[in-house]
């Protein structure tokens, strides 16, 4: 759960519970300590590797650390991996240098589909939730999906860089906790997107605002509230200009 791998890392950083088995939860997502040593093992030998032999030697020994991985796979250089077997990559999947795939607690997934480009320092991070990315999408570099309710792409969009889309992880308000920190999180609604969108560089995405097929959305755009299907959207917050 969200709380179990949260009281994970604190008791890490505080030097209660088992290092070792907490460890094991937060990388491999489950307290196992031959998933552990395999994931340590692959990692050390493959993970800073550049060039083709580094290439060559993620697409033959890290779709042990996944769910299943479809053939094709090119992983750059030092991907950060959290929960593998709860991560499934399709064919022709290419990741670049720096990204995270952070399947946090047992419930969660993360679903990337074929022909999926996910660019440098990127980071999708689902916390007791799903993540699907469908075949064809193209995620820009240092870009942010994130989810504690549901994150859907549809096919064939286009993200572009420094994109925040986050659905969920909505901290409570009460007067009787002044500090936000404390009080408790809510799913959300969540967030999808449907295919052939095209999200420009820089656009926040926030809670509930999902966005039709076709639509496109102007860089810089604060997107607050749904878009239909074959909108063309700008501005923050995001107003409708036309329709394609």
């Amino acid at each position: 759960m969200m709380q179990d791998r949260d009281t994970d890392i604190k008791q890490m950083a505080t030097g209660h519970g088992s290092g070792l088995r907490d460890y094991a939860r937060i990388v491999v997502g489950r307290p196992s300590f031959w998933r552990c040593l395999q994931y340590e093992v692959l990692c050390g030998l493959c993970s800073g590797r550049s060039g083709m032999v580094g290439i060559g030697l993620r697409r033959l020994f890290y779709p042990a650390l996944f769910g299943s991985v479809g053939r094709g796979l090119v992983m750059g250089r030092n991907v950060t991996l959290r929960g593998g077997p709860q991560i499934t990559l399709g064919k022709n999947v290419m990741i670049d240098e720096g990204c995270v795939l952070d399947a946090r607690g047992e419930a969660s997934r993360i679903v990337i589909g074929d022909n999926v480009v996910l660019s440098r320092n990127s980071i999708i991070r689902a916390r007791n939730a799903t993540i699907e990315i469908g075949s064809g999408c193209d995620i820009g570099c240092n870009c942010l999906l994130a989810t504690d309710s549901r994150l859907a792409l549809g096919e064939d969009i286009l993200i572009g860089a420094y994109t925040y889309l986050v659905g969920g992880g909505l901290h409570g308000t009460a007067p009787d906790e002044p500090r936000v920190i404390r009080q408790p999180i809510a799913a959300g609604k969540g967030i999808a997107i449907g295919d052939g969108a095209w999200i420009g560089t820089r656009v926040s995405i926030l809670d509930g605002a999902d966005i039709g097929n076709g639509a496109v959305i102007g860089a810089h755009a604060l997107v607050t509230h749904p878009i239909p299907a074959m909108a063309v959207a700008t501005g923050t917050p995001a107003t409708l200009k036309r329709q394609r």
